[in-house]
């Protein structure tokens, strides 16, 4: 079975420019264009069976509305390696890419909001291995919930904001689960010292998920052990830091597939699935 290939995350907490120059906007380097995977030639009957799966997976597209919670998943352990790997080939791999613990990772295929999902089993003796058509699969927001408060550490010294930080987070994060009001904090533009970075983040921990969305640069999203709160941030294409957010949401909108990524990804398939059968 294919092992994903998710870049190792930087550690936090990242060090930020001096104020003039985070005044500069960069450019954080190329952007992503679609391409069709290249394949290794298979055998009639193994990309015949990739295909059945293909159409199969087009056909619940096609009848799915975006959003809804029955979202089109299909479980490949029971199929040969042969189909699997054509699968693996056929649909690649895509932008994001992610590590859940503590087991289990993503991988967004080649097709936007078509994701590989990788679990253990529940004997906990061998990973199972499955395709979901969503925004982003089910699996990240149960990896990433996390507890309802945190503690207060004891301030340190070198401390400017991050106190006062750490207590509108604290107070987002509440009132985002009462009234799901999502908020974002831009640190790249505040006044924050190298010791508030490691307050915030000593104060937050690390939760259950790391994503990296290499859409535009690299987008690095962490979740925190707070649950609902995740480090955003945005790298050029030196890893640089250009932009170093906290955002109190569900799931961070850089990592979520949108309605017209599903749209493409139909069409995408289609044709696909028709050089398939005519192979």
């Amino acid at each position: 079975m294919k092992t994903f290939a998710i870049p190792v995350l930087a550690e936090l907490p990242f060090t930020q420019e001096p104020d003039d120059a985070a005044a500069i906007v960069e450019s954080p380097g190329d952007m992503a264009v679609f391409r069709m995977p290249s394949r290794s030639p298979a055998n009639a009957e193994d990309e015949q069976a990739a295909a059945d799966v293909i159409e199969a997976l087009l056909a619940a597209l096609r009848a799915w509305s975006f959003g809804a919670p029955d979202h089109p998943r299909f479980d490949l352990s029971a199929l040969g390696t042969g189909c699997q790997r054509v699968l693996h080939e056929t649909l690649g791999e895509g932008e994001v890419s992610g590590r859940l613990t503590p087991h289990g990772e993503i991988q967004e295929t080649a097709f936007a909001g078509l994701w590989w999902v990788r679990e253990p089993a529940a004997d906990g003796a061998a990973n199972c291995e499955r395709l979901e058509a969503c925004a982003l699969p089910d699996a990240v927001r149960k990896a990433a919930a996390g507890r309802m408060q945190i503690d207060t550490p004891a301030p340190t010294t070198g401390l400017m904001n991050g106190p006062a930080l750490l207590a509108e987070v604290v107070d987002r994060a509440a009132r985002y689960r009462a009234d799901d009001s999502s908020h974002v904090i831009n640190l790249t533009l505040l006044p924050v010292t190298p010791e508030d970075l490691e307050y915030l983040d000593a104060a937050l921990g690390r939760g259950g998920v790391s994503l990296l969305s290499r859409g535009y640069g690299n987008c690095r999203i962490t979740a925190t052990q707070l649950d609902g709160v995740w480090w955003v941030q945005y790298f050029n294409a030196a890893e640089k830091l250009l932009l170093n957010t906290l955002e109190i949401i569900d799931l961070p909108e850089s990592a979520l597939a949108a309605p017209e990524d599903i749209a493409d990804t139909i069409e995408r398939l289609a044709d696909c699935l028709l050089s398939m059968r005519e192979t």
